[in-house]
């Protein structure tokens, strides 16, 4: 999912199976991913704008520069964007985590992780591309998904194939119970595949780095393998 959109206003609305909140915090958007959903839109969004109107203010008085918030439901993870090279990044991260985390504590985010990137610079043909991308991610799922059917893992509920910072990311839902050894095996099983399936895919070219990030989870969304 991007994390760098620039948005003004306050909207909400449903965009590639999340909830994003839009705010009026100049060049900055607020997103909250939910995949799979725990909680209703309406307790996410609340939340998620107790959060931000906490935050806001006080990044505003350090002169914190930055671009986007946002809630990653699956990873469980508050990330932020500031606009600056990697040392300023460094510099303000301490800061920024500080703020953020106490402001979580009132919101249902408190255990989540908090990360600070870098702003992802915007090439003029982005549409473009990331049409071409999205595409290649869809032959890479139909791959995947076809190589386990024909290997009979029919606990696979579903699969998901992103992109993030610079991980290939494969997330597994199954019906699986983390109640056994063998169910957990079962999981190092599926992550195998996965990964032999997506290098005979050449998934990763040449001038990418070659990081592949799988994650198994059961029927209750824990990690598996």
């Amino acid at each position: 999912m991007k994390k760098n959109i620039a948005s003004v206003g306050i909207i909400f609305c449903l965009l590639s199976g999340g909830v994003w909140l839009h705010h009026q915090y100049p060049n900055t958007k607020t997103a909250l991913a939910m995949e799979p959903e725990t909680h209703s839109e309406k307790v996410l969004n609340d939340n998620c704008r107790i959060l931000t109107k906490a935050v806001e203010p006080k990044l505003k008085e350090q002169n914190f520069d930055i671009t986007s918030i946002g809630v990653d439901f699956q990873e469980k993870e508050i990330y932020l964007r500031a606009n600056g090279d990697q040392q300023y990044v460094n510099k303000i991260e301490n800061s920024i985590k500080k703020i953020v985390y106490e402001a979580s504590q009132q919101t249902i985010f408190k255990d989540y992780s908090i990360e600070v990137y870098k702003q992802i610079i915007v090439p003029p043909n982005a549409d473009k591309l990331a049409l071409e991308r999205n595409e290649i991610l869809n032959k890479l799922t139909t791959k995947v998904v076809e190589d386990l059917k024909a290997k009979d893992y029919i606990e696979i509920e579903n699969i998901r194939i992103r992109d993030k910072d610079k991980k290939l990311v494969v997330d597994i839902n199954t019906s699986i119970q983390k109640n056994n050894l063998i169910n957990i095996n079962r999981g190092k099983e599926i992550e195998k595949e996965i990964r032999k399936s997506l290098k005979d895919a050449d998934a990763i070219s040449e001038d990418e780095p070659k990081i592949l990030d799988v994650k198994v989870y059961t029927i209750n969304q824990e990690r598996l393998n």
